[in-house]
């Protein structure tokens, strides 16, 4: 059997059905799909049973583990069952015939590739790139989703290698799982594949993405996520990682440009009133420095209070927007907001003008030419938005609480880095 492909699954029944049912459209003729679902509350094992019954091999596990283990399980079971190759799929995507293949044969031209990716665009905007491929910026301490949210077009690469790549559409080979691993389980969320790119590149492989493999995620970049959860763990994992892997002569810069960040999160919370998402930042980094890895106590995950901000509640009670510079995507997201608004060519009194940023705290000159200031909204990379009088006011005073907080902060971090990794600063 050379193909093994996984899904983990949790409370998703009716997409993973979908996701199933995609590789078995695919023109891939010998596989097997390997199934975990992870404890979910509702329907989803019956209904796959009730679509796939034999032709899949399910597993239940009794307690929500997370994806990545769920994962590993289907891996373990691949490897065990004699597939030189498997395919790991998130349950929320769909994948066009010829992906599998495509990545299958790329991987058997190019041994030296461990890891492969595809393009994945945005389900409900297909001519949207959601990602295509990760790089891990060292210098800047983030992960890069590579050419997210870009319009597709044919003068874009063939090719991206890169440093990781999604979990919701990976395939790896057997020989690269055995030298670098399986997927780190202590992330429980997040970071997990970008983690496991790394330690692929570490141990001598290459990692890619490819623009003829084409993937379809089904998540909405603008939905709200119901509680706290996606803010502590990507906080917390993507701290921990670059304490854990950042070379010893970067960790002080390291230290400073992470916090910065955190305290961005934090203070942009405080702006939006949204107490339990300022709460998760502070908790998740004090987890990170203190060494809790995997599945949080339940007290850690509260319920997402973030609306201060406003961004889908402004565009709702708008009727005309005027923007600045042209910015088809998020255009495309407004529309999503609100079908009946309009576009503007030229700037109007009855109209909000957009402006875009960097960053909202960034912001520096609040005294806007137009004679209708209060109509202009600062839009950042990130759709966090400044409106009001009273957000400028905060965004003013940013700085000096920064400081405060750095002060504060730091030796805490390098502490932690010189216990666990025999660092002297």
């Amino acid at each position: 059997m050379p193909l093994g492909i996984v899904i983990s699954n949790h409370n998703m029944g009716h997409k993973t059905v979908e996701c199933i049912s995609s590789v078995f459209d695919s023109d891939m003729e010998s596989f097997q799909i390997f199934v975990v679902d992870m404890a979910s509350s509702d329907d989803s094992v019956s209904i796959i049973k009730e679509h796939f019954g034999r032709q899949i091999r399910l597993t239940c596990c009794e307690e929500d583990l997370g994806n990545c283990v769920g994962l590993n399980i289907g891996i373990r079971q691949s490897l065990a069952a004699g597939c030189d190759y498997i395919c790991c799929l998130g349950e929320a995507v769909t994948v066009e015939p010829p992906a599998l293949q495509k990545m299958m044969r790329f991987m058997q031209a190019n041994p030296n590739v461990g890891m492969v990716g595809g393009k994945i665009y945005h389900k409900h905007m297909p001519h949207y790139i959601q990602q295509f491929g990760i790089s891990i910026d060292f210098k800047n301490f983030r992960a890069k989703t590579l050419y997210a949210d870009c319009a597709d077009s044919p003068e874009l690469p063939n090719i991206v290698y890169c440093d990781a790549v999604s979990a919701c559409a990976v395939l790896v080979s057997a020989t690269a799982i055995e030298k670098a691993g399986l997927i780190p389980e202590d992330n429980f969320l997040y970071w997990d594949d970008t983690e496991w790119g790394f330690l692929m590149k570490q141990a001598g492989f290459e990692v890619a993405a490819l623009a003829d493999a084409k993937i379809y995620h089904s998540a909405n970049p603008m939905r709200r996520c119901d509680n706290t959860k996606v803010n502590y763990y990507s906080t917390r994992n993507c701290l921990n990682f670059f304490m854990k892997y950042t070379r010893p002569e970067k960790c002080m810069k390291m230290s400073i440009v992470l916090l910065r960040s955190i305290f961005e999160s934090f203070y942009l919370h405080r702006m939006g009133h949204a107490h339990n998402m300022a709460q998760s930042d502070l908790t998740a980094m004090n987890d990170a420095i203190y060494g809790l890895r995997g599945i949080a106590p339940a007290s850690r995950i509260l319920e997402n209070d973030e609306s201060g901000l406003g961004f889908v509640n402004f565009f709702e009670e708008h009727e005309a927007v005027y923007m600045e510079h042209d910015d088809p995507f998020l255009e495309q997201v407004i529309r999503q907001i609100n079908p009946d608004i309009q576009f503007l060519q030229l700037p109007s009194k009855s109209a909000v003008t957009i402006v875009r940023c960097k960053s909202i705290l960034e912001i520096k000159d609040f005294h806007y030419k137009l004679d209708f200031s209060d109509e202009v909204v600062y839009i950042d990379k990130s759709y966090r938005m400044l409106a009001t009088r009273e957000d400028a006011k905060l965004v003013s005073d940013y700085e000096t609480s920064l400081q405060l907080f750095l002060y504060a902060m730091q030796p805490a971090i390098l502490r932690r880095i010189s216990e666990t990794r025999r660092i002297e600063f």
